[in-house]
């Protein structure tokens, strides 16, 4: 029988990026159909207009006003790849889906209205040449960037749901697109089987949920009243987490980020030679109590014990207020004799 949570990746490796007139996938290259996008992109219409542009590795070129991004991702048969945000809330993780490697998706744009208080967008910057290139994982991939106009009449918020749903719905069409070409590679994502003489290992994986302009969704909602909670790894890299964070550029995550993040790829590569990788722990950061605060780090340590982890790896998205929730977190697995690992950003002045 197969394990309900076996997930099989097609991988298509994505070496150029051409604006056209259809939209196709050969030889590593992808073509956009230009106005089959902006069709896709209009029907919203809380967005005024979009354009489409390419930034490629090496381009005298710098992208402003970045928001988040996101790798193609489509299902191959029933269900979305980003669920809630597109389609029903049906959980993910399973199947088969197809990714184009390489590239992004990447959501430019200003908001309608002013914005006020503390918690507002923070473009970030993207350059695709020269030293500074090297600061971000987009200076390294081909972006297709959507330039989007809002609605003047729309408030932020809404808007910032508009261009959150084109910029997925774009990166599964493209993805679609793929559908029946061979794939540079497959891996297969199953850990039914744990070897009893390895390790256990656990990830604890914290993100932001502060607020507007500043929000993580899972399955399409956001993450504010979330206690520390179970996940299956393939759930994350299937869509079931993305982003709303425009927070500084050095402290977010994108969409494309928890598509790729590079701690659930290593953990599964060593999964079963030198380790059991048996759970993500998802948490939300920024709690602002301390009683919000010792009850969530108390929480992930038991999840932790529950899945019998010898040892753990801890992250954390943002600061602050999220630091200290994911050091309680830390402190606690340790006083159960889990061995942890924290994985921070310097931020040294």
């Amino acid at each position: 029988m197969q394990h309900p949570f076996g997930l099989t990746m097609h991988t298509i490796e994505i070496g150029e990026v051409l604006l056209g007139d259809t939209t196709a996938v050969a030889d590593g290259t992808l073509t956009v159909n230009v106005e089959e996008i902006r069709s896709l992109v209009l029907e919203d219409s809380r967005i005024a207009d979009v354009a489409l542009e390419v930034g490629a590795p090496g381009d005298s070129a710098r992208i402003i006003h970045c928001l988040d991004a996101a790798e193609p991702r489509a299902k191959i048969g029933d269900g979305t790849d980003f669920p809630g945000i597109l389609g029903e809330v049906e959980t993910v993780g399973t199947g088969e889906t197809i990714r184009l490697a390489g590239m992004s998706v990447l959501a430019s744009s200003r908001y309608p209205q002013p914005f006020t208080g503390l918690l507002q967008a923070r473009e970030a910057v993207v350059d695709m040449a020269g030293e500074s290139s090297n600061y971000s994982p987009f200076g390294r991939v081909i972006n297709l960037v959507l330039v989007f106009t809002p609605n003047p009449e729309v408030e932020n918020d809404d808007y910032d749901d508009a261009i959150r749903r084109a910029t997925v719905l774009v990166a599964e069409h493209l993805a679609k697109a793929a559908i029946g070409t061979t794939p540079d590679d497959t891996t297969v994502w199953d850990f039914s089987e744990r070897n009893p003489d390895l390790p256990n290992v656990v990830y604890f994986y914290q993100l932001q949920g502060q607020g507007r302009m500043a929000d993580t969704f899972l399955y399409g909602h956001d993450i504010h009243n979330l206690v520390p909670t179970l996940a299956h790894p393939t759930e994350v890299l299937d869509g079931a987490i993305t982003s709303g964070v425009y927070v500084y550029g050095c402290y977010k995550n994108p969409t494309w980020m928890h598509q790729n993040n590079p701690i659930i790829w290593e953990l599964q590569r060593r999964h079963g030679t030198e380790l059991n990788f048996v759970g993500v722990i998802l948490n939300r950061g920024h709690n602002y109590t301390q009683l919000d605060k010792e009850r969530s780090s108390y929480w992930a340590a038991k999840l932790a014990g529950m899945l019998d982890a010898d040892g753990a790896i801890l992250t954390a998205e943002g600061g602050g207020n999220s630091a200290i929730d994911m050091m309680l977190a830390c402190q606690y697995m340790e006083k159960m004799g889990i061995s942890t690992t924290v994985v921070s950003s310097e931020a040294a002045g």
